[in-house]
């Protein structure tokens, strides 16, 4: 099939998560694919099932999907393609594996973590049942191609796999050279700006600075010149490089408060996230921890604040 007649669907599947439905994206070219899933749940099963249907397909049709990262909301569904390709980056497998020691391995990275920087125990235990509750949305696959960046991406003439690590380690986009068209999953949204969440580094290497790498990430989609990109969530975005623009800006923004809120005695990371976000911190520490995390990195970065250790804990001070 050319590339004139090929062809992008946008899917919207329900989720349980407080992001809201997922977009997932039937390419119909030289391979019928699937760019991400939706969650493991039986809603969100019977809605994919129904939009491929009203694209003429059923789930046997698709011949490959590509998983752009490992959120439950992306690649949750992806246990009843096994008869496909299943394609992504490679620190994508221990989580589609569910692989035990890895996963064990980034709670024991994550208690010591929280603890050394002043969460208390029971937001610990909150954030471990919740990360645990999200790894049950997803159904237990494997990957049988591994992709990096600049590869073409295999069955689909014309496209190129971006790595775009930041909100995930393992987030991959595409990208159609021809007309600057990409699928960009939760590199960029329109409405809300997608969080660099923490993770646990991989086995002999350092704990990723996630906010750094996220705004890498963009400056590295900005050179793509995209002129239409298809999310994970919300509205296609279109003036790709004015939004990430915004999205640069909000970081240092964001970063200013920060460095306002660490004056007199040293704080630490929980106490910064904690007058930065008030009652959301309690509500959904996870996320408000890797925000505000991500941003005492770059401040310490760009040395705006120091980090020293006292005792057990990791304390930050603006002198």
């Amino acid at each position: 099939m050319g590339v004139c007649a090929e062809s992008i669907h946008q899917l919207t599947i329900p989720t349980p998560f407080h992001v809201g439905p997922v977009h997932v994206y039937l390419i119909c070219g030289d391979t019928i694919t699937l760019v991400d899933t939706g969650p493991l749940t039986k809603e969100g099963k019977e809605v994919l099932i129904s939009e491929l249907k009203n694209f003429g397909y059923s789930i046997k049709d698709i011949e490959q999907v590509i998983l752009t990262h490992h959120h439950p909301d992306h690649v949750g569904l992806a246990g009843l393609f096994g008869h496909a390709t299943i394609i992504g980056h490679r620190y994508l497998r221990p989580w589609l594996t569910k692989d035990r020691a890895f996963l064990n391995g980034c709670i024991e990275f994550f208690q010591k973590f929280y603890n050394e920087h002043g969460v208390p125990m029971e937001v610990v235990e909150k954030v471990r049942r919740t990360s645990q509750a999200y790894i049950s949305f997803i159904e237990q696959a494997d990957l049988n191609v591994i992709v990096k960046h600049g590869d073409k991406v295999p069955g689909l003439s014309g496209w190129k796999v971006i790595e775009v690590p930041g909100h995930a380690q393992n987030h991959i986009m595409i990208i159609r050279e021809h007309d600057h068209t990409a699928i960009g999953a939760d590199v960029l949204l329109a409405s809300i700006s997608s969080n660099a969440l923490l993770e646990a580094p991989m086995k002999g290497e350092e704990r990723p600075k996630t906010l750094l790498q996220y705004r890498h990430s963009l400056q590295v989609v900005k050179e793509l010149n995209i002129k239409k990109l298809y999310p994970g969530h919300g509205e296609i975005i279109y003036e790709v490089n004015e939004l990430i623009n915004q999205r640069l800006q909000g970081h240092l923004e964001r970063a200013r408060a920060i460095k306002t809120i660490i004056t007199g005695d040293r704080m630490s990371a929980n106490d910064i996230s904690y007058e930065l976000f008030m009652k959301k911190h309690t509500i959904q520490p996870d996320l408000t921890f890797s925000e505000t995390f991500g941003h005492i990195d770059m401040l310490v970065e760009r040395g705006e604040i120091q980090m020293k250790k006292e005792g057990n804990y990791f304390l930050f001070y603006n002198e």
